[in-house]
């Protein structure tokens, strides 16, 4: 992974279903030098990790089972906090307020979660210098 391909000191919210791909998510954000700071499985989980733990990003599946992320991507967006989806669904399963956002699809997430997640507009404080 090139310098350019790094989230080192960046406080991370992991929203997917799946302990298994969870944990994946969690290992190579952490590989990449982030922090993750809730790695949750319901929208009422990650609401409460946005309002307990300071966040600059976050990954979201889309699909939770019962419900969808769409409201912690609307929260985030609120609050201006960028997100990547980390998901098996198509892209036009977005709502048109989202449909702007990066989607991973999980099949190739490996190569591209933190790409995807180097691309997004974080805070001055999360850039590290060599």
């Amino acid at each position: 992974m090139g310098a350019d391909m790094r989230l080192d000191g960046v406080k991370v919210l992991v929203l997917e279903d799946s302990y298994l791909i969870a944990e994946l998510i969690e290992d190579m954000l952490l590989q990449a030098g982030a922090i993750v700071v809730g790695t949750t499985k319901s929208v009422a989980m990650a609401l409460n990790v946005l309002a307990t733990q300071a966040v600059d990003l976050a990954c979201l599946d889309i699909d939770l089972g019962d419900e969808n992320s769409f409201p912690v991507a609307d929260e985030l967006a609120f609050r201006g906090i960028p997100f990547v989806f980390v998901t098996a669904a198509a892209a036009g399963l977005l709502p048109q307020r989202h449909s702007n956002r990066i989607l991973v699809p999980k099949m190739q997430m490996t190569e591209e979660l933190v790409a995807a997640c180097c691309r997004l507009p974080l805070p001055p404080s999360c850039i590290s210098l060599p």
